[in-house]
């Protein structure tokens, strides 16, 4: 992984909950220093503000960063449209 340390693990689930589908991942590196996330937008390095949240925002979604000293935890939800959730199943 790029961002933490040798032996650094990472989880990945994703479910379908209530007309969404919820993609959860953590890890459990060194987590993201508090105000980074900021800085690096303002820097003009746009990863996190655009690529994953401006991008789920525009399908209607949320994202949910949450980050501490026992890793990072990033949840990405985005409604499941009725026409396109029948269409898979058939």
């Amino acid at each position: 992984m790029r961002h933490c340390p040798d032996g650094a693990r990472a989880w990945i689930l994703a479910e379908e909950d209530g007309g969404a589908v919820v993609v959860t991942v953590r890890d459990d590196g060194p987590g993201i220093a508090e105000g980074r996330l900021e800085q690096a937008a303002r820097e003009g390095r746009m990863g996190v503000a655009r690529s994953i949240r401006g991008r789920v925002t525009d399908l209607g979604g949320t994202v949910a960063i949450t980050s501490s000293w026992t890793g990072t935890e990033i949840e990405l939800s985005v409604p499941v449209r009725a026409d396109e959730g029948s269409e898979r199943r058939s």
